[in-house]
């Protein structure tokens, strides 16, 4: 660690290089092999949505060098498109991991890592540590971010998976290349002037393009920066520095420090979540599932659903009555209504059919959501039915969580879910058993020779 007379950029930048595969705790390594699997599924199923078909012609028709594997696509490209493609598609299914601290780091650190080290034909070893790396500075540079009410950065209107993603990626490309401080602290800066993303554009392809943004971005800060590329050297820190311009009055970079090196994917682990939608509803739909598992009921029986979630997620589902998949994802009515309609709330469940079927929009008209002001993340979800009959379920703990993680059961059939909307039975168990052997892969074209397809 640097002097404590060096700028908080410094001491993000001189961790970075210093810390070594010996300095993570088991821990951490043990989840990362999960957290890819689960992205490179999602990267497969978000090459059969629209999203996945328009940035993959576009990236195609950029003709960039093709050095790095594009998940279930038959062309290769350069590290910042694939890493571009490869994040967004892992993001625009709403079904990737959930950060205890906000947002998805798995999309662009899984993106970043398997284009950039298969273009430098890194070990997985070396991947796994700059896939942790990248964990760590994502969530310390989240750390100012935190007021009252949860991610200050997101209660203004901001994708905060397009800000603090960048600077982890930036970091984790620095440690595959090898940079010194200085580069580093180049990187770093580089990155913090591509931050950029807009709640207002959930339910729409570009939620998912941020994710791969913020990745292509980093991956182009860490290259950039190995040429000699510039930026200020102290961009954390300072009135206009990122942490006093993104966190406001929080904003004091000292708190980037608090913890740095513990390890927060160690300590507090993250969610793989079986829900394809935004996780505000995740407690609402854990709810259902129990009642609807308890008692099966017809949607003619119903007379009405009543749904109460903490008043701070109310404005992170906000399609009443959603016309797409996509808009479905973002509404808790829609959410409750496919738990009743077809048991549960997978990729399948989110399509323009589905949320269009006369049923669904039937009933989510049935479904009453309740602000709570009582304090703590849980929902209480009541299914009333024309018989008088009333079912209650309040769930404040939701299945997939580090409280209550998945069984390596689920986490393999989610995985054969998702990569099975394009990947054959033999490729996907390639990919499994090169995952399950990441940290001991020589090299990681291994694991990227299996994710390809060979016809368009």
């Amino acid at each position: 660690m640097a002097s404590s007379n060096a700028s908080v950029t410094e001491q993000v930048a001189q961790w970075v290089v210093n810390v070594g595969y010996d300095d993570l705790p088991h821990a951490a390594i043990d989840r990362v092999p999960n957290l890819v699997l689960d992205s490179l599924g999602n990267q497969f199923a978000g090459q059969t949505v629209r999203l996945g078909r328009l940035l993959s012609e576009w990236v195609r028709t950029q003709a960039a060098a093709p050095t790095c594997t594009v998940t279930g696509a038959s062309f290769m490209t350069s590290a910042a498109y694939a890493t571009l493609l490869n994040g967004a598609t892992s993001h625009a299914l709403e079904n990737d991991d959930i950060a205890t601290f906000s947002s998805h780091p798995n999309s662009p650190l899984t993106a970043s890592s398997i284009a950039l080290g298969e273009k430098l034909g890194v070990s997985g070893r070396d991947l796994v540590l700059a896939w942790v790396v990248g964990w760590e500075v994502t969530a310390q540079t989240m750390k100012p971010l935190k007021g009252p009410r949860g991610n200050d950065l997101i209660n203004r209107g901001w994708f905060n998976q397009g800000f603090q993603e960048c600077l982890g990626v930036a970091a984790l490309s620095a440690k595959l290349l090898g940079l010194d401080v200085d580069q580093t602290r180049m990187a770093l800066g580089h990155a913090a002037s591509a931050m950029a993303g807009m709640m207002k554009n959930r339910g729409s392809d570009t939620k998912g393009f941020t994710a791969g943004n913020a990745a292509m971005h980093g991956v182009m800060a860490g290259e950039l920066a190995a040429t000699g590329f510039t930026a200020n050297p102290d961009i954390l820190d300072g009135e206009f520095g990122v942490a006093r311009l993104l966190g406001l009055e929080n904003g004091d970079p000292e708190k980037m420090l608090d913890g740095l090196g513990t390890f927060d994917l160690a300590t507090r682990g993250s969610t793989i979540r079986l829900f394809a939608s935004c996780a505000a509803a995740h407690w609402s739909m854990d709810a259902m599932q129990k009642i609807i598992r308890r008692r099966p009921t017809d949607p003619e029986e119903i007379e009405a659903i009543e749904v109460e979630i903490p008043e701070f997620f109310t404005d992170m589902v906000p399609y009443h009555l959603p016309q797409t998949g996509l808009e479905a994802k973002y509404s808790l009515e829609y959410d409750v209504a496919a738990l009743v309609l077809h048991g549960k709330g997978g990729i399948h469940e989110y399509t323009d059919e589905k949320v269009l079927a006369p049923q669904a929009q039937d009933l989510m008209q049935r479904v009453k959501t309740i602000p709570s002001f009582s304090g703590g993340s849980k929902s209480r979800v009541v299914l009333k039915l024309k018989s008088g009959e009333e079912l209650e379920e309040t769930v404040s703990v939701t299945h997939g969580t580090p409280a209550d993680p998945l069984t390596q059961d689920e986490i393999l059939g989610k995985f054969h879910e998702t990569a099975g909307t394009i990947a054959g039975e033999e490729q996907r168990n390639r990919i499994i058993d090169c995952c399950a052997r990441l940290p001991e892969l020589a090299d990681v074209r291994e694991l990227t020779a299996a994710l390809g397809l060979s016809d368009g």
